[in-house]
């Protein structure tokens, strides 16, 4: 769908010294090769000047990556919900779908509610002990509330009780966060990308993170050092996943479609999978907004469905561009041109 040319502010955070991350680099350069006017808008910790920076710009629409506020990364939606609260029209998940992918015992409960396959699990606060049915080691411990892999681990993978309660301590003392305990699943670890609208998303190809060198001796767990350190000897790295049986990718496809519409996710998102060695896929979580770097996940797998990274940039902008009307001044900017004609 072709948008007419919109001036864009990139928000983002960046604390007073830090370099700009490259995803703003990339982002500026893929927009304005589509035609925008493209402005950028650094948030840190000032409260007071996220809209007025705003509003300055003047722009039709802020492509927000703003994943933290004041080094805090729970705060993301409370950036969203100021934006919301000045009327702000902006890209990514609301304020009410990005609650939701962080709440992940609640995201957990949604999944269930849909028959989406999710590890049986439990949670630990003030020493109560909530579980659905009986939970079976290894067990992963992961904080309730975290993003970017913050608090997760190889220790976070427990073969008894001992471990179990430590490691809850641990998470409950140094995070200040209530412990998700999960039945660990081993098995391959995959990702679906989705872009568009909760009405009719566009599903693409799924992207594996490849354990092939990882030690046998430890636990395949994506922890920070995964993430955003893979040149490390020995890591894991991302491939397109293969040998999935035709049944198998049209289930998890089902079930990230279930969960992006579940957890009123929109414009784009990740959803993460493991498959057991029963072939069955269980979701781990939702990431919204995920990290729109050139050579992670969605542009990976954006880029083996046919989408070059603006062609990705581009559809983001255009569910964006739909939700608030904005393509409509194309159309009729057309019928004016062909009254006067």
């Amino acid at each position: 769908m072709p948008l007419p040319a919109l001036k864009i502010a990139i928000l983002h955070y960046q604390p007073k010294g830090d370099e700009v991350d490259p995803v703003v680099t990339q982002l500026t350069e893929a927009l304005t090769g589509l035609g925008h006017q493209v402005t950028t808008v650094a948030v840190d910790d000032r409260v007071s000047e996220i809209l007025r920076d705003i509003q300055r710009a003047k722009c039709d629409l802020v492509f927000n990556v703003c994943e933290t506020f004041a080094s805090d990364y729970r705060m993301e939606v409370n950036v969203a919900a100021l934006m919301e609260m000045g009327r702000v029209k902006y890209t990514g998940s609301s304020t009410a779908g990005l609650l939701l992918a962080q709440d992940k015992v609640l995201t957990k409960q949604l999944l269930e509610f849909h028959e989406v396959s999710t590890p049986n699990f439990a949670v630990f606060e003030n020493d109560t002990f909530e579980t659905k049915g009986i939970l079976r080691f290894p067990l992963i411990v992961k904080p309730a509330r975290s993003d970017s892999s913050i608090g997760i681990g190889r220790h976070s993978v427990v073969q008894n009780w001992q471990e179990l309660t430590e490691r809850v301590r641990e998470i409950r003392d140094d995070l200040q966060d209530e412990a998700l305990v999960e039945e660990y699943i081993d098995g391959r670890e995959v990702y679906v990308g989705i872009v568009g609208p909760a009405s009719n998303p566009t599903i693409l190809p799924i992207i594996e993170m490849d354990f092939g060198n990882w030690s046998p001796a430890i636990p395949m767990v994506s922890d920070r050092e995964v993430k955003f350190a893979p040149e490390t000897e020995g890591s894991p790295r991302l491939v397109i996943a293969k040998d999935l049986s035709d049944e198998l990718r049209a289930r998890i496809h089902r079930a990230a479609r279930l969960a992006y519409r579940a957890l009123k996710l929109r414009d784009y998102a990740r959803m993460d999978f493991r498959i057991a060695k029963t072939g069955e896929p269980y979701m781990l979580e939702a990431n919204p907004n995920p990290y729109l770097e050139k050579t992670g996940e969605l542009a990976m797998a954006a880029e083996e469905a046919g989408l070059d990274y603006a062609q990705l940039v581009s559809r983001i902008l255009e569910s964006a561009a739909v939700r608030y009307h904005l393509h409509i001044r194309e159309a009729a900017g057309k019928r004016a041109r062909a009254a006067q004609s």
